[in-house]
């Protein structure tokens, strides 16, 4: 049989911005994001996959702008293709999140038929033009949210795991290192903004009407949006008002 596989969509935004909303959103409204996620809807093993790169050149997903300027470099880019390309030929299911079960093998075969399917981690923001190399009409979705918003989140959280006896991450309980690290993400994520395959949506626009936007966005995904499936995605979108653990 013929594989019919679509090219994926990539969710991307700074941490505490409200990408892990709009992915259950968009999961809601038929986007497949794998089937083994944490409650970010995130697969821990891309999560350690991007983490273990970073490391690699001296960065993490909180500095990483080592990682960067490694990558605008020719072999920075060549080099980091490699390896993302290397890693998901050989474990494509388990860095994805999909299970070695009946379900699992299901979603997967949905995929190599044309289901619409992608992920959603927050450092895909900075790994981005590698992930373009392998697939190259990927679909973008940045979610932006207001960047002092985004900064408070990062270091109220911070903070919290802090109190909870967790040992610190460098510089994430000031409040102006939050704001840089924002700022860095969003403008990693507009690079992109220049391709056809690119949208951009503000979370403040989202949760102000979830059924108008959510409808523009699962059009530029390609999704098939029912009315059942639109209210059920919309109803899941928090108000402005209503605090949200969500990143």
């Amino acid at each position: 049989m013929k594989d019919r596989q679509r090219p994926p969509v990539l969710i991307i935004g700074a941490h505490r911005s409200g990408t892990s909303a709009t992915a259950r959103a968009l999961e809601l409204l038929g986007l497949q994001i794998g089937q083994r996620l944490d409650s970010h809807r995130e697969p821990r093993q891309l999560q350690k996959l991007h983490e273990d790169y970073l490391r690699k050149v001296g960065a993490a997903w909180h500095n990483p702008e080592p990682f960067l300027k490694w990558i605008e470099s020719g072999e920075g880019k060549h080099d980091c293709v490699s390896y993302l390309e290397k890693n998901v030929r050989q474990n494509f299911g388990q860095i994805l999140g999909y299970r070695r079960n009946p379900k699992g093998l299901w979603l997967r075969a949905r995929r190599m038929f044309g289901a619409r399917w992608g992920w959603k981690e927050p450092r895909t923001t900075l790994f981005a033009p590698a992930w373009l190399e392998i697939f190259p009409a990927a679909r973008i979705v940045h979610v932006v949210r207001d960047p002092q918003a985004a900064a408070s989140s990062i270091r109220e959280r911070e903070l919290k795991f802090q109190a909870a006896g967790d040992p610190p991450t460098p510089n994430l309980s000031n409040l102006d290192y939050c704001k840089q690290l924002i700022q860095i993400y969003l403008a990693a994520g507009e690079r992109l903004a220049s391709s056809s395959n690119y949208q951009r949506i503000r979370f403040e626009q989202l949760q102000a009407n979830p059924p108008a936007m959510l409808e523009q966005v699962a059009n530029f995904c390609g999704l098939r949006v029912t009315t059942g499936k639109l209210a059920a995605a919309a109803a899941s979108i928090r108000p402005a008002h209503v605090r949200s653990t969500s990143s």
